[in-house]
């Protein structure tokens, strides 16, 4: 076999969103507007949610979300330990404080057992993450809301097009939120959008986003009835975004394939755990847990060209939320755990290819 240069990820755009982007400068008119309403109405009818709102990034729709429920300075969100820490960041700029919970071990989303415990007076939120696509226990995330009256905001970044139990990621609780960062199944460069079926949510994220508007002004003698700031989306980002979306079922499919194939070739190699995944749900990127001898195989993998992405660090071991608290499981999966090449690209043989060095390296 004869290895090649398979890249980990990378955002793929054709001449169609050129040619859309084209269109949209000769129009003179490159700020939030029609085009950012028909890319919002695609995703919310895909999603079949009521309200979706874009915004200048995923971390900005947790944030914006946060204070749509009523979140303010002073107050605590319970948040898992193992996601990017734009989930924290984005409960810190609004001036709370994160409460970070550990994640189960199968499949890396926040462990409901260890919640309650957390609960006082001041716990205003709760984010769960569907990391790399994965469902959490949503059936008993929502039994704790609604006995402590807590909302329920989801970081669903990384599951645009995962479902469980028929239901779409981000359409749980109160909010959801979605990244269209380059490394995603739709891409747009940055942005990010929050789905809801609440009309008073909508309304409140409307004013956040736009100065205290709920519909676009003059910008001379409107009428600011509350406070707002400035997270408007771009219908340059829109068009791309909308060309994207057209292609969002195939890449979806794809990327159940591209599993699909990793999952065979890579089956009986011991030293490699392949995390459980459900039926609907859909992986952003191929992920696994390596049990024995993980820098000698990232070396291996730099010298076949092969790419990869280590897993995140957990959130408190990073200075800003340095911890003394244990969290077995983040600890576990963050050290073990390894995202494979998972772009667009990407064709069974290739999946081949680089299951059979990694097979090679231990011993297969």
């Amino acid at each position: 076999m004869k290895s090649n240069s398979f890249d980990w990820f990378f955002p793929s755009f054709c001449e169609k969103e050129k040619q859309s982007l084209n269109k949209l400068v000769k129009s003179n008119f490159l700020n939030e507007g029609a085009l950012t309403r028909k890319f919002e109405s695609k995703v919310s009818k895909f999603l079949n949610v009521k309200y979706a709102v874009c915004v200048t990034s995923g971390t900005i729709a947790i944030a914006l979300s946060l204070l749509a429920i009523g979140v303010r300075r002073g107050d605590k969100v319970i948040i898992p330990n193992f996601t990017f820490i734009a989930t924290a960041n984005a409960v810190t700029l609004i001036g709370a404080t994160p409460i970070f919970v550990d994640v189960l071990e199968d499949n890396f989303t926040i462990d409901v057992n260890k919640i309650e415990r957390l609960i006082e007076n001041n716990v205003k939120a709760i984010i769960p993450v569907d990391v790399n696509g994965r469902a959490c226990d949503y059936k008993s995330l929502e039994i704790i809301s609604q006995k402590y009256n807590i909302p329920l905001i989801t970081d669903s970044a990384e599951a645009l097009g995962s479902k469980v139990n028929g239901k779409f990621l981000g359409t749980f609780g109160d909010c959801g939120c979605f990244s269209f960062s380059a490394a995603k199944t739709l891409s747009t460069g940055q942005g990010g959008m929050i789905v809801t079926n609440k009309k008073n949510i909508y309304n409140r994220l409307l004013e956040l986003k736009d100065q205290g508007r709920r519909k676009r002004g003059t910008g001379g003698n409107d009428l600011h009835p509350v406070i707002g700031f400035n997270f408007k989306y771009t219908d340059l980002q829109a068009s791309v975004g909308i060309e994207q979306f057209y292609k969002l079922k195939k890449r979806i499919y794809n990327f159940k394939l591209r599993d699909l194939h990793y999952s065979k070739n890579l089956k009986g190699i011991d030293d490699i755990i392949i995390p459980q995944k459900r039926k609907d749900e859909v992986l952003q990127w191929f992920d696994v847990l390596i049990k024995k001898k993980k820098k000698e195989l990232l070396k291996f993998l730099k010298r076949k060209k092969i790419g990869y992405r280590e897993f995140w660090y957990p959130i408190t071991s990073q200075k800003p939320y340095e911890k003394n608290r244990s969290f077995k499981n983040t600890f576990k999966i963050s050290k073990e755990g390894l995202w494979l090449p998972s772009n667009f690209s990407l064709k069974k043989e290739h999946v081949e290819e680089i299951c059979y060095y990694i097979g090679k390296f231990y011993g297969n």
